[in-house]
């Protein structure tokens, strides 16, 4: 497999290839003329730091990690589908007749882990999104530091840490289970069925499922 052509293929449609990297670093220095600050006295954290570039590319990244979480839920419906279904059966088996079946848990297990494994792979992706929405900024910032240092050669490069508006994935991408749910935190037979699962025990009786 190629794996360089995979990820140009997958950032190219959000413009966040290699390619939009001089663009980056001609919006830096067009930029820099236009900052009232010196950015090497600020926080990164500084609102006079949130351009509108640097808005754009944090909103694409944003959209573009949204757009991969709605295609692995809808490429994977079916899967979602019988995960939702299997869930009833386990909450009816453990929850209400009390009566463990490992059998019937090993099997909806599968899917769960099969979900699980989709999602996972999903988030590298989506990590791989995010690393490029961060690797414009550095340029950006990079031509924006380098334009505002002027001729002064003894001027420090710009810090690696020191990159306003970084992006990153919120914290849903680290318990993907919880985009199966119709509510968040609502404590539906899906929620209740992924505890039986991941504990091996009955919530209600605390007996383990022999």
């Amino acid at each position: 497999m190629n794996t360089r052509r995979g990820v140009t293929h997958l950032l190219r449609p959000y413009g966040l290839d290699l390619r939009n990297a001089l663009g980056s670093r001609r919006r830096g220095r067009i930029d820099a003329s236009r900052l009232r600050v010196t950015v090497a006295e600020q926080s990164p954290d500084s609102a006079e730091l949130m351009t509108p570039y640097v808005q754009e590319v944090r909103l694409i990244a944003e959209l573009a990690a949204n757009d991969l979480r709605g295609r692995l839920l809808r490429d994977r419906r079916a899967l979602v589908a019988g995960i939702h279904s299997g869930a009833v059966a386990v909450v009816t088996q453990y929850e209400l007749r009390r009566s463990p079946s490992p059998a019937l848990l090993d099997r909806w297990g599968r899917s769960v882990a099969e979900w699980r494994a989709a999602a996972a792979y999903c988030r590298t992706r989506a990590e791989t999104v995010t690393g490029s929405a961060n690797l414009r900024l550095a340029h950006y910032w990079d031509a924006v530091w380098q334009r505002q240092s002027g001729r002064d050669r003894s001027a420090p490069a710009r810090p690696p840490a020191w990159l306003p508006g970084k992006v990153a994935l919120d914290d849903s991408w680290q318990q993907p289970d919880t985009w199966l749910t119709a509510a968040s935190g609502a404590d539906s037979a899906l929620t209740t069925a992924l505890r039986v699962l991941d504990t091996g025990h009955t919530t209600g009786s605390g007996r383990a499922a022999a």
